[in-house]
């Protein structure tokens, strides 16, 4: 008898250890479904925001860094000033402009240093996105979990001058100097790397350039678009009349 209820207990033992194996077996398959399942939904659904939202940040820090390279240009103090030189001809018109190689030079070390510098410390800076933000929701926007993002430059900042000119009436030309920024930042995210490369241009320099008025011009219209019609062309006054050949005879 005693061995019958062993053998009765060592089987209804064995039956629970079976029925639990299988339950936390179940347990353990669904919760890597689970986990699969919301990878997959962050990669298809959430990922192009948190891309998205991750740039924005980014380009915010690559703005303020550009805009503190523009500032490390007021310690060139006057030396700004003779960037472009107005080459003129005896009688006073332009013959042409000069670009100082040595301020320009200047122009390109303090503007590459700056912005790198200033980026090099934004790189410290802690960047998180919460998760409400992610999910687009507004009344969790401001709370976590957050997820940290990482950032750094790619290489040094790339600075050129864009010379541009445009009328400003008959015989008047402003020349502007622009001062265009390339710069190419890194963003780790969580599943993804990606590269933005953020541009943008300012003036440092103008010049109005003065020059003769002409004997006659087409005028189209308020800030030379065509308002309609053919246009009128102003003709300069007539010559006056020579005297013919008898007159000069007698």
């Amino acid at each position: 008898m005693r061995f019958r209820r062993k053998m009765v207990r060592k089987r209804k033992m064995s039956r629970f250890i079976r029925k639990r194996y299988i339950v936390l077996l179940f347990l353990s398959v669904l919760v890597i479904m689970i986990f699969f399942w919301f990878l997959n939904m962050i990669e298809t659904n959430l990922h192009p925001v948190m891309i998205h939202m991750a740039k924005t940040e980014v380009k915010k820090i690559a703005q303020e860094a550009i805009l503190e390279g523009i500032e490390k240009q007021k310690e060139l103090g006057n030396d700004l000033n003779q960037l472009v030189k107005v080459e003129k001809k005896q009688n006073g018109e332009t013959s042409f402009i000069q670009i100082d190689s040595k301020v320009q030079a200047d122009i390109y070390t303090h503007a590459v240093s700056g912005i790198y510098k200033k980026l090099k410390q934004l790189k410290d800076r802690p960047i998180e996105i919460s998760l409400g933000q992610i999910w687009q929701s507004e009344l969790f926007a401001d709370h976590g979990p957050y997820i940290p993002l990482e950032i750094w430059p790619k290489g040094a900042p790339k600075v050129t001058l864009i010379p541009k000119s445009e009328s400003q009436g008959i015989n008047m030309v402003m020349v502007t100097l622009n001062m265009h920024v390339r710069v190419e930042m890194g963003v780790l995210v969580p599943f993804s790397e990606e590269v933005m490369t953020v541009e943008s241009e300012y003036p440092i320099v103008q010049a109005l350039l003065v020059g003769d008025v002409p004997q006659y011009y087409f005028y189209n219209g308020a800030n030379g678009e065509k308002k309609g019609g053919t246009p009128s062309p102003m003709l300069p006054p007539p010559a006056p009349a020579q005297p013919s050949l008898k007159q000069k005879e007698k």
